[in-house]
């Protein structure tokens, strides 16, 4: 029997996410149950939307297939990181050539029992060193989306209490020292900027084009209440991809809301914990704003059909 998949989140009501008085759904789709479903590693996947059959592709899972030209580059650099680490410890080759030792002896007595399947016996210590120093790429992108999810929780339990909505499942007074020029990024932007937070981890679909997603944040600029501001919190690199996110996540947002609503701007807030060479030294925060909404949603589009295409069968057989 296949154990049943559970949701990772479910929004009952996306008014619970909104300050009172503010963004109003269409009547249509107000209250309807939305259920997301990551994968193995947290991320994302699809949407389950009440009322709709098939599921909705998540933002993040289409914009996944958007090529990072920087990626290989840092996971060599984190590679050799790690090599140059390990390096550093006086025993380790020595270690690496016990674990190959115990690797040979165990695949020597397995390939005289069943010599039809071959295990490898020709380990050395520089391939059991290979296989440590490799690690490196996937230990650093596990420290920094453990410290993403901690700073995204610590700005939504901010905006929440700006909104007069407490989120009551943070425990403020877990915050480690590493978050806390994140808030003090966030709390800066928030002075400088004429935003007022009104929404926070909205979940918002499209039922046109069929995907949806989960926002982190809403403003309203105070010159224009009813204009409405999407806002992406990212703690690492910024890439072109972003831009799509947040336009697929403005238009969705603009389709579901009440006449009058508009979501006109769509930006990133990068809150990164360490800042970059090119940032002044009193600088908290940087603010990236999509230059075309309409355009960048167009490009979100075509990688969304070149994803569906590519997941169908290509050749008769």
């Amino acid at each position: 029997m296949t154990a049943k998949i559970e949701p990772s989140a479910i929004q009952r009501n996306e008014q619970d996410r909104i300050k009172l008085g503010t963004i109003t759904f269409l009547e249509k789709y107000r209250g309807l149950q939305v259920e997301q479903y990551t994968s193995k590693f947290g991320n994302p996947r699809y949407y389950n939307i009440e009322g709709y059959q098939g599921d909705f592709p998540s933002v993040t899972s289409i914009t996944g297939i958007v090529n990072k030209p920087r990626l290989p580059d840092w996971y060599k650099r984190k590679g050799i990181e790690k090599a140059i680490s390990l390096m550093a410890e006086p025993t380790m080759i020595n270690e690496c050539q016990s674990v190959a030792n115990e690797k040979n002896d165990r695949a020597k007595k397995h390939n005289a029992k069943q010599p039809k399947v071959r295990w490898n016996d020709q380990h050395t210590w520089q391939t059991i060193f290979y296989d440590k120093a490799k690690s490196g790429p996937q230990d650093a992108m596990d420290i920094a989306t453990g410290f993403g999810n901690d700073s995204h929780d610590l700005i939504q339990s901010l905006a929440c209490e700006d909104m007069g909505r407490p989120e009551p499942n943070f425990a403020r007074g877990m915050v480690s020292v590493a978050q806390t020029p994140i808030a003090e990024g966030f709390e800066a932007w928030l002075r400088d900027s004429d935003i007022e937070i009104v929404a926070s981890e909205l979940m918002v679909f499209h039922p046109a084009y069929r995907y949806a997603g989960t926002i982190d944040l809403v403003g309203v600029r105070k010159r224009d209440p009813l204009g409405m501001v999407v806002i992406d919190l990212k703690t690492g690199g910024v890439f072109d991809e972003a831009a799509m996110q947040i336009s697929a996540y403005a238009e969705a947002l603009d389709y579901l809301t009440m006449p009058g609503w508009h979501a006109d701007e769509a930006l990133v807030l990068q809150l990164p914990r360490e800042r970059p060479d090119e940032w002044d030294a009193d600088k908290l925060y940087e603010v990236h704003k999509v230059n075309s909404i309409p355009a960048c949603h167009d490009a979100f589009i075509s990688a969304m059909n070149l994803q569906q295409r590519l997941n169908e069968e290509t050749w008769i057989k």
